[in-house]
């Protein structure tokens, strides 16, 4: 390649010519760049002369070009061993992630916490470990330290700075997410409008709960690792995690508590972080039952929050229940991307239903149904509306499950055993009476079906019901309440993708490190599934990103020792760099370090 010179009257504009031969192998050239005016070219050499930076520009494409087309030859003995120690396999999936962790600003956050302080070992080189080794491998943080040699970059990391590197995390918890969330607004485009919040735990394989301690000032205070309710039903104490999701589907905040800790008491605090320290307003927060106290539903009901919460129709008052099951007054909840006019949809809008009634069932079973009022409570400073649906589908679905477990009770109670008591076990629906003479201990047992409880539970099928405080039409608020699987998706990839639990640390500090790690890991796996159009499910991405790694060819560069397919071509041209090349030399291995720590 060469600089060639185009002068006119008024102007002199650089442009890099490339010579070649045509297919008729005819010499000739051909313009591959404009370099810009002489007064541009001044701009771009930043005060160097812009002849001389010109001409160092096109000997270094030209030696780019050298090294794409260049034949690498491998001269391999099948009489030498390998070096001892000397790792042969390296990681290359970690580079997408590496970009999007360098978008969001991450080594400014670590430069950021390590400022100031006596920190000696490098905080971005452990942070990076932990996250890519969260998403790619997940072990302890012994292991993660481990596998540091199975990246082509240099992280030289040792357990105990890792292990220091998370009590820095800890402490720093509330600056580091809102950093992200600030960075995040460049990087990808978020919706906070609307709020998802959720509670899990997480157990740890302990014997016992973490003790009581007595502070100097006489204060007590108990550890995060507490017995509390397992959502997994284990008897291990655990540690309970709420996350905030926004409308999106990236994470927005978290916050960890003890195991034992009421989940109605951990919204409120999570919120204002959100609400005064990154600065979102106007929001509609979405939860669960188990979540919507009147307190959680009154903070919300402000001139610039919202709220809609699932509500349990057993917990109504009893004339709100009876309202609710009513088989009259129903309406349909409109179908989104129907093909009708809308005058058809205003038509069918006004039209009201009987569950009981025949036809309803055989035109419409498909359909959901909905009614809805508002709630005025004397004792609250707010008003509620409550939105009641009804499904045939879904009521055939619960009575399909019941019928299951009431033939497992029906052979207890035949071998005259009521089995373990649970609300959702199969003994709720067995009942046991006891036999005796008068005045004398009751020694006989009789257990049969109870068909009372049966029919108490089966008047439910079908309905489900929420309560917000607005004014939207009901089928949007049904599609925005339809949403919070995002945020029962983002704990099952921690816990079952990121392998997030059992964590192998006990510490407070370190505990509350651990989650801020796959809180963060989380967000870089957002963020590329929505750079890859969500076309692709979370366990495809996760198994190619695993599976990309590059064999060493001593002196020569790596060859990749993957399968190349659809999705790791989305990938690279997500990236705008290639790891999928016969051979991916040193060279190119430092240009594409830089390209992703400069995208």
């Amino acid at each position: 390649m060469q600089i060639k010179v185009s002068r006119s009257k008024n102007s002199c504009t650089l442009y890099v010519q490339k010579s070649y031969r045509n297919k008729q192998g005819v010499s000739t050239s051909k313009i591959v760049e404009r370099l810009g005016s002489l007064e541009e070219v001044k701009v771009r050499a930043g005060g160097q002369d812009p002849m001389e930076w010109a001409k160092a520009y096109v000997l270094r494409l030209t030696a780019e070009e050298k090294e794409k087309t260049r034949t690498v030859m491998l001269r391999l003995s099948p009489g030498k061993l390998i070096p001892k120690g000397e790792p042969q396999c390296f990681y290359c999936g970690h580079l997408f992630l590496k970009q999007i962790y360098y978008q969001l600003g991450l080594y400014r956050i670590c430069d950021r916490l390590a400022s100031g302080t006596k920190i000696e070992y490098d905080l971005n080189d452990v942070l990076q470990q932990l996250v890519f080794g969260r998403i790619l491998d997940p072990r302890s943080k012994l292991g993660t330290c481990g596998n540091q040699t199975k990246y082509p970059e240099k992280m030289e990391v040792s357990l105990q700075h890792v292990y220091r590197a998370l009590d820095v995390l800890a402490d720093n918890q509330s600056y580091i997410q809102k950093r992200l969330y600030k960075n995040s607004l460049d990087v990808v485009r978020r919706d906070t409008t609307v709020l998802y919040y959720d509670c899990t735990n997480y157990f740890f394989e302990a014997e016992k709960a973490d003790p009581e301690v007595t502070h100097e000032d006489g204060s007590k205070t108990k550890g995060l690792r507490q017995y509390g309710v397992s959502k997994e039903h284990r008897p291990n104490p655990v540690v309970q995690m709420g996350m905030f999701i926004d409308n999106t589907g990236f994470p927005l905040a978290m916050c960890i508590n003890a195991g034992n800790t009421n989940e109605q008491v951990t919204l409120i605090p999570t919120e204002k972080e959100i609400v005064e320290g990154m600065g979102v307003e106007r929001i509609v927060v979405c939860t669960d039952g188990g979540l919507s106290s009147e307190d959680n539903r009154s903070f919300n009901s402000t001139a610039d929050r919202s709220f809609i919460t699932v509500q349990s129709l057993k917990k109504l008052p009893e004339a709100m229940e009876k309202w609710s099951l009513e088989t009259i007054g129903w309406k349909l909840v409109p179908v989104a991307g129907a093909n009708k006019t809308s005058q058809q949809l205003e038509e069918e809008g006004k039209l009201e239903f009987d569950l009981m009634d025949d036809s309803t069932v055989e035109l419409y079973g498909n359909r959901t149904f909905y009614r809805e009022r508002w709630i005025v409570n004397e004792k609250t400073t707010f008003s509620q509306r409550l939105i009641v649906t009804f499904s045939y589908k879904y009521r055939d679905y619960l009575r399909q499950l019941r019928n299951r477990e009431i033939a497992v009770a029906q052979v207890q109670a035949k071998k005259g055993t009521s089995g373990k008591k649970s609300k959702k076990g199969p003994g709720r629906f067995i009942s046991e009476v006891y036999a005796t003479s008068d005045g004398e201990p009751a020694v006989y047992k009789t257990t049969a079906l109870n068909l009372d409880a049966i029919a108490d539970e089966e008047k439910y099928d079908g309905f489900y019901a929420i309560c917000t405080d607005l004014h939207n039409p009901a089928e949007e608020i049904l599609r925005l309440n339809h949403n919070r699987w995002e945020s029962e998706d983002a704990f099952r990839v921690i816990k079952t993708d990121f392998k997030g639990r059992p964590a192998f640390v006990w510490t407070d500090e370190h505990i509350k490190a651990h989650f801020i790690v796959c809180f963060i890991a989380l967000l870089i796996f957002r963020i590329l599934e929505n750079r890859l159009n969500y076309a692709y499910t979370s366990s495809q991405i996760l198994s190619t990103l695993r599976a990309m790694t590059m064999n060493l060819c001593r002196g020569e560069g790596y060859k990749p020792n993957y399968t190349r397919d659809d999705l790791t071509d989305a990938l690279h041209g997500m990236a705008g760099f290639r790891t999928d090349t016969e051979i991916v030399t040193n060279q190119k291995i430092k240009q594409i370090l830089k390209i992703v720590k400069e995208s």
